[in-house]
């Protein structure tokens, strides 16, 4: 892993381009070399994804509501979580 500090071309970078994989948390960027998986995933592993993928489909649905925004907002700040996003997300992989 590494960190990119005040680097302008990589400012703002999120995804994945070709083998490397750029995160971002808060104001610091991460980036990351993706590796082949060399086992399949097991059955839990593919629900799991599947839960995680839905509640993320959710938690943007929620945001979008701005009333639903300011409750997951203050969620996260009871929570400690960074934002109202993650809070979302968290909250929707509890209920299942």
């Amino acid at each position: 892993m590494a960190r990119i500090a005040h680097n302008i071309l990589t400012k703002g970078f999120q995804g994945k381009i070709g083998e490397l994989i750029f995160r971002k948390r808060g104001d610091k960027t991460t980036v990351y070399v993706s590796s082949p998986r060399k086992v399949p995933l097991s059955k839990k592993q593919v629900e799991a994804q599947l839960k995680f993928k839905e509640a993320v489909w959710m938690a943007r649905e929620a945001l979008k509501d701005e009333n639903e925004r300011k409750k997951y907002k203050k969620m996260a700040m009871n929570n400690k979580k960074e934002s109202a996003y993650s809070a979302a997300i968290s909250y929707f992989m509890s209920k299942k």
